[in-house]
C-alpha cells in the first residue's frame, strides 16, 4: 500500500512536471497554448499582456498608449504572481501607474532584464521627454548589444541625431568605450548628410595615434564631406589622419608616391573601360584607347589668396594628335567664382604662374583631364609630378 502511494506521488509529480515543461516550451511560439495548461505559466502570461501592449503601440504610430487594456493589465498581474521575475509584465503593470511611479517600476523591470525591448523604449521616450541624451544613448546601447536585429531600425535614428551638435560629446564618450556596433554606425553616418559634419568633430574627438582604423569609415567620411562642399572640416579630418605637412607643396601626393588613401584631398582616380588613371611606381599613369577621353584624376586643393606657380613635369610620349589640360576651379559656392583655368600640358615640363589674389575662393578642384585622337592608337602617358607653390617672388 505505501509503495503504491508513493508510486501514485511520482507519477503526479511526472504528470505536473510535463505539464510545466510542455508550458516553458509553449510559452514564446504558442503563449495561449501554454496559458491553458496548468499550472499556469508566468512567462505565457507576460508574453499575452506584453503582445497587447506592442500591439497598441504599432496601432499608435509607436507611442505608448495612453491607457492599458484590462485584458493586458490582468494577463500582466497574473505573470507576475506566478513568475515575479517577468519584467516585461512588471513593465506592462508600471504603465498603469503615472509619474515617478511609472518610472520606479521600469527602472525595476529594466533591472530584471536589459533584453525586453517595449521597456528599453518606453526608457528611452521618456529619456528623450526629459532631454537626457546620455541616457537615451545608453538604452540604444542596451537595444543594439541585446538585439541582432535592432540595428536596422536604431542605427539610423542614431546617425541623425548627430545632427544635433548636443550629441557629439555623449557619443564621443559612448564610443569611446568601443562598442561592437561602431562600425556600423559608421557606415551609417556617411550616408546621412545632415550628419557628417558633426561627424567629423565627433570622429576628430576620439581620435588617437596608431589606433586600428577597421571600425571607422575614414575615407567614406572624408569623400561625403567633400561632395557636400564641407571642405574645410574634410581637410581638418584629413590633416589629423595624415599629420601635418613636411613641405611647401600645396597638392598633397604631388609626387605621386603613395597610393591615394583619402581622395579627393589626396588623388580622386577615374577608370571606365575606355580610360583611366592609376598611380603606380611614383608616376600617375594616363591610359586611353582611340577617340576617348575625359577626367582622368583630380583632387581638392586649399589655396591661399597668392600668386602661386604651377609646374607639371611629364614624359616625352604624349602623341602630337592627343591632348592633356590641368584645370582648376572653385569648389565652393560662390555667386561671384572667380573663371576656371585651364592650362594645355606639353611634353616635358609645363610650368604656368597665376594668381588667386583677389579669387575670394580658397577650395579648388584640381583635374586632369585629356583625349586621344579618334584617328590615333589611345596613348599611355604618365607625369611624374604636379606641384603648386606660392611664389615668394610674386607674393
Amino acid at each position: 500500500m505505501k509503495n503504491s502511494i508513493i508510486w501514485m506521488i511520482g507519477l503526479a509529480i511526472a504528470f505536473v512536471s510535463g505539464l510545466s515543461a510542455m508550458g516553458s516550451i509553449a510559452k514564446n511560439k504558442a503563449p495561449q497554448l501554454a496559458m491553458g495548461l496548468q499550472p499556469a505559466n508566468g512567462f505565457a502570461a507576460e508574453n499575452l499582456a506584453a503582445a497587447s501592449v506592442n500591439a497598441a503601440i504599432t496601432a499608435n504610430n509607436g507611442s505608448f498608449p495612453n491607457q492599458v487594456s484590462p485584458r493586458a493589465a490582468n494577463l500582466a498581474m497574473q505573470a507576475f504572481l506566478a513568475e515575479p521575475a517577468t519584467p516585461e509584465a512588471v513593465g506592462v503593470l508600471a504603465l498603469l501607474e503615472a509619474g515617478s511611479e511609472r518610472r520606479k517600476l521600469m527602472d525595476k523591470a529594466l533591472l530584471l532584464s536589459r533584453r525586453q525591448q517595449m521597456v528599453t523604449l518606453w526608457m528611452i521616450n521618456d529619456s528623450a521627454a526629459r532631454e537626457d541624451i546620455t541616457s537615451i544613448l545608453q538604452h540604444y546601447d542596451t537595444m543594439l548589444r541585446t538585439s541582432s536585429s535592432a540595428a536596422s531600425v536604431i542605427m539610423p535614428q542614431i546617425a541623425a541625431v548627430l545632427a544635433n551638435e548636443d550629441f557629439i560629446q555623449p557619443l564621443a564618450r559612448l564610443l569611446a568605450t568601443n562598442p561592437p556596433w561602431s562600425s556600423q554606425f559608421w557606415a551609417a553616418v556617411v550616408g546621412t548628410p545632415s550628419a557628417i559634419g558633426n561627424a567629423a568633430q565627433l570622429r576628430q574627438l576620439l581620435y588617437k595615434p596608431s589606433e586600428p582604423g577597421e571600425n571607422y569609415r575614414d575615407a567614406d567620411l572624408i569623400n561625403a564631406l567633400a561632395n557636400d562642399r564641407q571642405f574645410a572640416q574634410a581637410a581638418g579630418l584629413y590633416r589629423l589622419l595624415k599629420g601635418e605637412k613636411k613641405n611647401a607643396a600645396l597638392l598633397e601626393n604631388h609626387s605621386f608616391e603613395k597610393i591615394p588613401e583619402y581622395p579627393p584631398m589626396d588623388w580622386q582616380l577615374m577608370s571606365t573601360g575606355e580610360y583611366g588613371a592609376a598611380v603606380s611606381e611614383g608616376k600617375l599613369q594616363l591610359s586611353a584607347i582611340r577617340n576617348s577621353g575625359g577626367l582622368f584624376a583630380r583632387q581638392i586643393v586649399d589655396l591661399p589668396p597668392k600668386v602661386l606657380t604651377i609646374e607639371v613635369i611629364g614624359s616625352d610620349d604624349l602623341a602630337d594628335d592627343a591632348q592633356a589640360f590641368l584645370s582648376l576651379s572653385c569648389a565652393e559656392a560662390k555667386n561671384n567664382a572667380p573663371q576656371p583655368i585651364r592650362i594645355a600640358l606639353k611634353n616635358g615640363t609645363t610650368r604656368q604662374q597665376i594668381s588667386n589674389v583677389n579669387s575670394g575662393c580658397r577650395f579648388y578642384w584640381l583635374d586632369i583631364s585629356a583625349r586621344a585622337s579618334e584617328n590615333g592608337d589611345g596613348f599611355d602617358v604618365s607625369l611624374n609630378s604636379i606641384s603648386m607653390r606660392v611664389n615668394t617672388a610674386g607674393a
